[in-house]
Order: structure tokens, then sequence, then C-alpha cells
């Protein structure tokens, strides 16, 4: 066996799972075969900024990875440094990741439910030189109290024997009679910045280390989630609350996008997994508590009355151009959705979103310049989905309806080229009996959207427009022109000779047969 102290082989592992690294750190006892993990990566980006430190021999790696997956990473790896052998280390549903990646030169090829200890150290080994020593084939795996909760904590299903083996790692490690987590999402946290999650977690077991020494603690790495188990006894009943707190607003300061969940008080670590699952659902509610470190498990409300937006009032005010009332009723509906919880993260983010996609929708029709808006979509999507808090939506959302409003603003104080349409389409057809629906086809707009554009832009309604045009018309005929007052009627549009006197006595107060005799005195 080889000496402990002379590591021969250096690998690094790459996969954006938590306990997947773990498990294979902790497979097997890798100094005892000169093997020694110098690097740990959560996506390919950060391997490539991690090898020229780490300069590995071995790189096992996943696939499916989020950033830059395990394919370009073989590419880039193979193209920069062709000495360094990479082994993929994926499960069946990948092959067409695997197929592609073999393109690239991947050394080799293991399946994650099925590799053994033996089996990745013979490989190394047999990668690196030509030292093979022999090792057995049912060496237990070293595994800490943290893998295994980890890996019992993200189990989907109840497993028994992986229950077992969490316990009683757990028991060996945790000795006093109450226990508390603090649970929160890390999603953001690595989106919105520069941590890794390697980083992140080395970085939360020292603040624990300084804040709560006190006790005895173990971390959970969970994807996308970071769980801390804190065992405490009756003395430090009260105390426990302030340290946490203290760890809590520490982390704050430090990640700034972070904030956690506090359980209840629990006795037994036969209840621990089921209380992660109680507080895991609420970590979606945290961003109801702007400013909040950390938020105990009783302040979320479950359950609370639906906040929701009068679609047709706001479609209504949008289609009227009424930005400041469409806007006043987003504010209202966020400040509401804010008092009364009744989202999770996920579906507030979704449902900013759809109102996003209901104002460009419902202002499409009338032909405004959106262009501007349509380009930075994709882009305000992706603002919502990385916001942390309800103040960075209300922002967000404020910001967008603004954006609307100065478009509005902005095209009002130009000629608009639909009301221009409007006025050559009935310019070019006041002779005939014009029908409304049949402008708003032929200007690709619906009937009531039509109707509601015209009387805003102009304060008038759009017939007595088109009666206007036509009684315009009929004044200048009336003028230059022998025809009698009903041929004139119909040259201007008007079938009924009574109606059209009537229509032209509205406007200039006088009948037809009147102003022509006005005229000729």
């Amino acid at each position: 066996m080889e000496d402990k102290q002379q590591a021969r082989y250096r690998m690094m592992i790459v996969d954006d799972e938590p306990i997947q690294r773990a498990g294979i750190t902790h497979l097997c006892q890798w100094s005892d075969y000169g093997i020694e993990i110098v690097a740990q990566a959560s996506n390919g980006q950060e391997a490539l900024e991690a090898i020229e430190t780490a300069r590995p021999h071995v790189i096992i790696t996943d696939i499916v990875m989020p950033v830059q997956d395990g394919v370009e990473l073989t590419r880039i790896v193979r193209s920069r440094y062709p000495d360094i052998k990479v082994v993929v280390l994926s499960s069946y549903s990948e092959f067409d990741y695997v197929r592609e990646v073999f393109k690239f030169g991947v050394t080799d090829y293991l399946l994650k439910p099925k590799v053994t200890a033996p089996e990745l150290v013979e490989l190394i080994q047999s990668l690196c030189g030509d030292v093979r020593p022999q090792i057995a084939e049912d060496a237990p795996a070293a595994m800490d109290v943290s893998l295994h909760l980890s890996q019992w904590l993200s189990s989907i299903e109840d497993n028994e024997q992986m229950k077992a083996e969490a316990l009683a790692a757990a028991a060996a490690h945790f000795h006093a009679p109450h226990y508390r987590l603090l649970a929160a999402s890390t999603s953001l946290l690595l989106s919105r910045t520069e941590w890794t999650q390697n980083g992140l977690e080395q970085g939360m077991s020292e603040l624990a280390a300084k804040h709560l020494a006190a006790y005895t603690v173990s971390f959970a790495f969970l994807k996308q989630e970071a769980v801390l188990i804190v065992n405490y006894d009756d003395s430090q009943a009260e105390e426990v609350l302030a340290d946490l707190g203290r760890y809590a607003m520490e982390a704050r300061e430090k990640w700034t996008y972070i904030a956690f969940l506090q359980s209840e008080r629990f006795h037994s670590l036969e209840e621990l997994r089921d209380e992660h699952a109680r507080i895991a659902v609420m970590l979606g509610q945290l961003l109801y508590f702007p400013g909040w470190s950390v938020v105990p498990k009783e302040r979320i409300e479950a359950g609370g009355r639906r906040a929701e937006l009068d679609q047709s009032r706001f479609a209504a005010a949008l289609r009227t151009l009424h930005m400041d009332e469409a806007a006043a009723q987003l504010k209202a509906l966020l400040a509401d959705v804010a008092q009364a919880h009744s989202y999770d993260e996920y579906s507030l983010k979704r449902l900013c979103q759809n109102i996003i996609y209901t104002v460009l929708s419902t202002l499409e029709p009338l032909k405004l310049p959106l262009s501007e808006l349509h380009s930075s979509r994709l882009k305000l999507f992706k603002n919502i989905d990385l916001a942390f808090d309800i103040r960075e939506l209300e922002d967000i959302m404020s910001a967008f309806m603004e954006d609307v409003r100065r478009l509005v603003r902005r095209t009002e104080q130009q000629p608009a080229p639909l009301l221009q349409q409007i006025y050559d389409y009935v310019e070019a057809n006041y002779e005939s009996d014009i029908s409304l629906a049949e402008m708003a086809a032929a200007l690709h707009l619906n009937y009531s959207y039509l109707s509601s554009y015209f009387k805003q832009r102009t304060q008038e309604n759009l017939t007595s427009y088109i009666n206007r045009v036509r009684v315009d018309k009929a004044k200048l005929l009336i003028h230059h022109n022998e025809s009698s007052i009903s041929e004139i009627s119909r040259q201007t549009g008007f079938s009924d000779h009574n109606y059209f006197s009537k229509v032209f006595k509205k406007f200039t107060g006088m009948t037809p047969l009147e102003y022509r005799n006005q005229i000729l005195q």
C-alpha cells in the first residue's frame, strides 16, 4: 500500500451536486492509494479556473451541469491540457451527452450508480502510472455525518437503509437533547456573485466555527440549498437563538443574497427529515422579509388570501393608454401580495412575467413602437428570476411600467403612425358606407381597440370624426358644385338624405340647403 504521505496522483472532482462530490471524496481513503483530491468544482467554468493552481492528473466530471457542462469542459481541457485525463462519471439517461463527449477525447466513462472504490482507484492508477496496489472490494466508505445527512435529506424516497445509516452517523455525532435547523436557498447567491459552491461551503463552515463553537453542528449541502443542523442542551436554549441570529447576520453581510429560515425546536433525530421538509417548502416565502437575515418558521403565514389583479380593468387602462392608472393598479397588487404572502417565490415571479406579457400583447394592436421593450424582455425576465426579495421585484416592475409610460408619452408628442393610418383610411373611403369593423380589419386591429385608441388620442368618437370629414367634404362640394343636395349626400357617403341633413346641421348649425342659400347671398 502506498505511504499516505506520498500522494502520486492528483485528482479534481467536477459535479454540480455537492452530495455527489462528497460521495466521491468519501468513497475511500484516497491517500492510502497515493491519490490526492486537489480541487473540486461545481461546473466546467470553475474547473478551468482552478486547473492552473491545482494541476490535476485526472479530472472526474459529470456531464450535465449549469454554466458550462462536461462536454465543453472536455473539449477545452483536451485542447489546452492534453496530458490531463478526463473521466466522465454519469448516468444512462445522459448517453447522448456521453456520445458527444467521446468526440473530444474523453478517457473513460463510468456509471454513477455502480462505480466502486476499487474500480475508480484502479482506473486512476492505470491512467497515471503502472502502480496498482490491491484494495479490498468490501472496504467501507469513510463517510462523515454531513454526507450521510445530505443524502438522506435529499432523497426523494424514504430509503430505510439510507435513513438508518444517517441516524447512526448522526447519533454518534450529536449528544444533546434539542435541535434546530437553519435552511437557505443558495441559487441566487451562486448566480449573482462570483462565489462558488466549494467556497460557499467552506465559508459557511468557517462562520459556524466562529459563532456556533459552543454547540454541536453539521451541514447538509443539497442542490441549491444549505442546511445547518444545531444540537444543544437545556442550558443553551436561550443563547442559541441569539447565536444563530449573529451567524445569519454575518452571513447576510458576507454574501448579501442569502437569508435563512429557522425551524422550531425538535428533540429527536427521527424528526429531522420531516422538520426539514416542512421548512424547505417555505423557503419561497423569505422574499417577503427584505432585510431579514433569519426568519423564524412561525412568522411564515401558510395559506394566506390570494391577491389578484383585476385583469379586465388593467387591460382597459392599457388599451385607453391610461398608463398612470395601470401602474397604480400594479403597484397596489404588489403591495397586497407583500402583505398577504399569498404566492411563493416561483409563483410570484411567474405572475410578474405574465403581467409583462399582458402589457406588451395589449399594447401591440395599438401600433405603438414597442420594439425597444420587446428587445429587452428576456433581460427583464432574467432580472425577475434573479430578484432576491419583494422590494427588488417591486422596483423591477415599477421601472418597466415607467418605461412603458415614457414610450407612450414620447409617442403622443409625435404624429402617431396608427392615427395617421386612420386619417388616411377615412380620407380614402369617406364616399362609401364606412364600417368600423371593416376599418379595424383593414388596419389589423381589434374593433374595441380601434375605437378606444382613437377616442384616447383625439378626445373624439371615431364615428363623429368620420361624419365631420364627410360634412367638410360636403361643404366644399356645395361651394364648388351645382349638384343637388341629394347627390352631394350620396357623394359624401350618406345613403339617407334626411340623416345627412341632420348631421350637417349638427356640425354647422344649418341644413345643407340653408348653407347653400347663405353662400349664394
